[in-house]
């Protein structure tokens, strides 16, 4: 795939290659932009944990919206404009939990969200049970233009404040997105974006207790929505995980 950029950052154009994304980020920032970056987001979001007495993750979320605020352009993303919900989205067991925790407080359902997605949560439920290995599924492809099992009726996501960071840079500065081939998402806006993954998965290495830490091999495993949906419902039941 094409990969756009202009002096703002990369276009997304439809679901862009990681790989390509990573050359053009190496190619944007220098190692050292990237290793501040890091350690900066990793000491604010501890202090800002700590001070506000909130999870670490919803403390990250509120420093990396301070950084897009800082540095980048007024965004053009408005509530409602949900093409981009329409696609897989990849997160982490850290940001399933923050998701988990913050349909919770909502009073969501998640049988509900379970019920009310049954087509692409069955597509996803089918191929696991079909024995197929996980990892050489592009679940991306598996659930492509399906809505995602978090978007309301009136097209606005129900766990806005706790989205994954798949969602979070899946963002339009120049206008907004007239169609699902996402023409004005963007990313490598900001060294910010190069780091998040890494930080998340430095916070959830210290969110695990100590005694299970040493299964954490620094690369969390990432699953779209839908599987861990599905997990999460095979674990209410006792059933035998997929």
């Amino acid at each position: 795939m094409t990969l756009y950029s202009d002096q703002i950052g990369a276009f997304i154009q439809g679901v862009t290659d990681p790989e390509e994304l990573r050359h053009y980020i190496k190619q944007k920032f220098t190692e050292a932009e990237i290793q501040y970056a890091y350690e900066a987001m990793l000491a604010e979001t501890r202090a800002l944990a700590k001070a506000e007495k909130i999870p670490l993750l919803k403390a990250f979320w509120k420093v990396l919206d301070r950084a897009y605020a800082a540095k980048a352009p007024p965004l053009t993303c408005r509530k409602g404009c949900s093409h981009c919900c329409y696609t897989g989205v990849a997160h982490t067991q850290f940001e399933w939990d923050g998701m988990v925790n913050g349909a919770r407080a909502k009073g969501i359902d998640l049988n509900e969200i379970i019920e009310n997605s049954g087509k692409t949560v069955q597509r996803v439920a089918k191929v696991l049970e079909s024995g197929v290995d996980p990892e050489t599924v592009d679940w991306y492809q598996t659930v492509i233009n399906q809505r995602c099992p978090f978007l309301d009726e009136d097209e606005s996501c129900m766990i806005h404040e706790d989205r994954p960071l798949d969602c979070r840079l899946m963002l339009a500065f120049r206008d907004v997105c007239a169609s699902k081939n996402l023409e004005h998402a963007q990313r490598g806006v900001m060294v910010e974006e190069a780091v998040a993954p890494t930080v998340i998965a430095r916070l959830q290495y210290e969110s695990t207790p100590k005694i299970k830490r040493r299964k954490f091999t620094g690369s969390p495993k990432l699953r779209i929505i839908q599987r861990w949906l599905l997990t999460w419902k095979d674990k209410k039941t006792g059933k035998k995980k997929r």
